[in-house]
């Protein structure tokens, strides 16, 4: 078994905590050492065997640690990456036993997958992308880095999605659209057209309710 750390230990750190568990019962893969969060205190109340271990701006990684980053916010999620990249962490793909990847598709560093998250044939994902439970990505899709899906989120066929998107729970894209990057699809929306960098779409079909080049 590996070593394992988790970057992040709020809620998706205990789910992702979660989802490793999964995983060793299917085939020990994981030793999880802990958590790594800036907040000491960030699992005081919970129930969990492994604890803080030190802050992520201190932390020095070693040649035998693997990580799983666990942090949903896209723009925070790139900065922790990096910083921890330039002090030579390695980290993991996690990936849920019940999840389907198809054919073709690529994968990047430090993807995350939930149960029953199905990617259909010739996608690309790219870096620190985090699927929610029963997402779904259709065929030839491509997805930027740092993105961030919720529960239940449909992307279809050809979707191109820059880096750093947020899409909510249960949100979906029509078949060949373009989100640009450090945009926002809001829950339960239909991007039917192209969303612009740095915009925030809701309702459907999703239409602008904020866009950066009008803050």
């Amino acid at each position: 078994m590996k070593d394992l750390i988790i970057v992040g230990a709020g809620g998706f750190g205990r789910e992702l905590l979660s989802v490793v568990s999964e995983i060793n019962k299917v085939e020990p893969t994981w030793n999880v050492l802990g958590f790594i969060d800036d907040n000491i205190n960030a699992l005081d109340g919970y129930n969990i065997e492994q604890k803080v271990l030190g802050t992520i701006k201190d932390w020095q990684p070693s040649d035998k640690e693997m990580f799983a980053l666990s942090i949903a916010a896209p723009e925070t999620k790139k900065k922790v990456a990096a910083l921890l990249r330039e002090k030579g962490a390695k980290f993991a793909n996690i990936i849920h036993p019940t999840a389907t990847i198809s054919e073709r598709t690529t994968l990047g560093e430090g993807v995350v997958m939930f149960g029953c998250v199905g990617i259909s044939v010739d996608v690309k994902i790219g870096d620190f992308v985090f699927f929610n439970a029963y997402d779904g990505v259709g065929h030839d899709s491509v997805i930027g880095d740092y993105c961030t899906f919720g529960p239940k989120v449909c992307i279809s066929g050809f979707t191109e999605m820059g880096e750093c998107v947020n899409v909510g729970a249960l949100a979906s894209t029509h078949p060949g659209v373009k989100v640009g990057e450090h945009s926002t699809i809001g829950m339960n929306s239909c991007a039917i057209r192209r969303v612009k960098p740095g915009t925030t779409v809701v309702g459907v079909p999703a239409k602008a309710i904020w866009d950066k080049d009008n803050d």
